[in-house]
């Protein structure tokens, strides 16, 4: 044990005056700041696991981007990871310093890659390596203390005796720090021009700000590494622009975590308006990040639709300078579920009131008939009078042939009124039978 508080006093002072420090590269869409701060970092696992060691635990100090501490008659001199129990004469170099270890996942993640020395393990060669999988947890977040800095220990670990590659997995909060990439879709500085807006309805307030803010207190629970609250933003007929994580999206959800994390909820549409059947109109937007459905463990994409329901008290205020908009309390917001990943908002608008209300099919053909009686008595009367100088009751066109009508219609009405009142039965009984 002396000669592991003797590494650990060298590896603490080196690493103040000796460390060569590179700068690390980017991980696009990824918070890997913490990792890279310390000079090293430090983790324990049981022997079983540990490579040509009995004492449990043996230890593992490792960095990003950098070498680590130099010390004397080691052979983790210019290395990246090094295993050390008090057991072994030297540590043991697991991986080679690499300039930029880190490879993204498809998903939430990424991981970080070693390949060291060909060594003896179990009487066989191989060549050492290990793979660190950083997995998603906003609990995580690898916060550098003295050196050396203590990491979290493993959610996994493992070694694979036949290749002596080492898989360790750890939770971190930066690796839910994924940012989306800016659509390809340019943005149009006049939306106004291209969104169509629904029939009867205004959407001038809507398109005006670059975007809305909408305060969700229960339903933001899309993932298993968020919460139940956020901030959602909305842009119509235009992408937000000026958010990070959320640039070239129309719908955007915001946590307030550490690192910050943002969820494109509905990608960009130029038009996402509809009219709704019973008064009132739909904004949908699809195309919205994939997630993990926290209900049934599936990878699903994200879209919303908005409601817009008709409430005369509520005017949504166009804030000045091309400031974003303060939204409304949603009247209602189903979050997602084991059935589907689309989430549903209702919020209150005055100009889903204002509806137009357009003549019927019906209400067409009446005017029509109406038009056409017109003309007909109006160029029927001049052809009498002037024409063939009729009078009376002449003057009116087709006079015998209406008069005909009326009278059958007349006559007909009565017959029918008899009918019904039983008046026809009265007449035939007092009728006698001719001799």
């Amino acid at each position: 044990m002396k000669r592991l508080y003797l590494l650990f006093a060298i590896l603490t002072f080196t690493s103040i005056i000796q460390s060569e420090t590179f700068n690390c590269p980017s991980l696009d869409g990824y918070d890997i700041k913490n990792l890279t701060i310390p000079t090293f970092w430090q983790f324990e696992l049981e022997s079983s696991i540990c490579i040509e060691s009995t004492e449990s635990p043996c230890h593992f100090y490792f960095t990003f981007c950098k070498f680590l501490p130099p010390v004397v008659n080691s052979t983790c001199f210019n290395s990246s990871v090094c295993q050390y129990s008090s057991e072994a004469s030297l540590p043991l170099e697991i991986g080679h310093y690499v300039e930029n270890p880190f490879i993204p996942k498809e998903t939430n993640g990424f991981y970080a890659e070693f390949k060291g020395p060909r060594i003896s393990h179990k009487g066989k060669l191989c060549n050492v390596s290990i793979k660190m999988e950083f997995d998603c947890n906003s609990d995580q977040p690898w916060i550098p203390s003295q050196e050396p800095s203590l990491a979290p220990n493993p959610a996994e670990y493992e070694l694979n005796s036949e290749t002596c590659q080492y898989y360790i997995k750890f939770d971190y909060a930066g690796a839910c720090h994924k940012i989306v990439p800016q659509t390809t879709t340019p943005f149009n500085p006049t939306p106004a021009k291209i969104c169509k807006q629904p029939e009867g309805y205004d959407i001038t307030p809507l398109i005006d700000p670059p975007y809305w803010t909408f305060n969700i207190t229960d339903g933001c629970y899309v993932e298993s590494n968020v919460t139940n609250t956020c901030k959602l933003y909305m842009a119509f007929c235009k992408p937000i622009d000026d958010l990070k994580g959320c640039s070239g999206s129309s719908v955007c959800l915001q946590y307030n975590l550490i690192p910050p994390k943002s969820v494109v909820a509905g990608g960009y549409t130029e038009d996402p308006f509809t009219s709704f059947k019973n008064g009132g109109f739909l904004a949908i937007y699809s195309h919205g990040e994939e997630i993990i459905n926290p209900y049934t463990g599936k990878s699903c994409n994200l879209e919303i639709e908005v409601k817009f329901q008709c409430d005369k008290s509520v005017d949504w205020k166009i804030p000045e300078g091309n400031e974003p908009g303060i939204a409304p309390f949603p009247s209602h917001f189903s979050p997602v579920s084991d059935k589907t990943c689309k989430l549903k908002m209702s919020v209150p608008y005055k100009g889903a009131c204002s509806k137009k209300t357009g003549l019927s099919g019906g209400t067409v053909l009446l005017l029509i008939l109406l038009v056409f009686v017109c003309f007909y008595l109006a160029f029927g009367f001049a052809y009498q009078i002037f024409i063939k100088n009729e009078t009376g009751n002449n003057r009116i066109p087709h006079y015998p042939f209406w008069s005909f009508v009326f009278l059958s219609c007349l006559e007909g009405m009565m017959f029918s009124w008899k009918f019904v009142t039983c008046q026809r039965k009265k007449e035939k009984l007092l009728k006698y039978d001719s001799i």
